[in-house]
């Protein structure tokens, strides 16, 4: 009996979610250390970039889920790791301007 596997924009999807907020993660932390304004450009410049790359993923996995189906549930996951990085954004701008850094 064949196994049907997984697609793999959700493979793609989630660890693209992973790194993104991993990265995004570090240049927070990093800036916070240093209040180097290079990090301040370097996180506005990845925020935008990462953005665009999400939404492009996201799209592609979107148009996965209307055609193909089966894997439904892993699917939804993989859409909700990734609109988890919005939140995760929203917080890091948040203590940015409410602690004036």
């Amino acid at each position: 009996m064949d196994e049907i596997l997984e697609p793999q924009m959700n493979y793609v999807g989630k660890k693209l979610a992973y790194y993104s907020a991993l990265i995004g993660t570090l240049i927070f932390l990093t800036y916070l250390l240093s209040k180097s304004l290079f990090l301040m450009i370097a996180g506005v410049v990845f925020i935008l970039g990462a953005g665009i790359v999400n939404v492009l993923v996201l799209a592609v996995i979107l148009i996965e889920l209307i055609c193909n189906q089966t894997h439904w549930r892993s699917t939804v996951v993989t859409i909700i790791c990734m609109l988890l990085n919005i939140p995760l954004v929203i917080l890091y701008l948040f203590i940015l301007s409410y602690f004036h850094l």
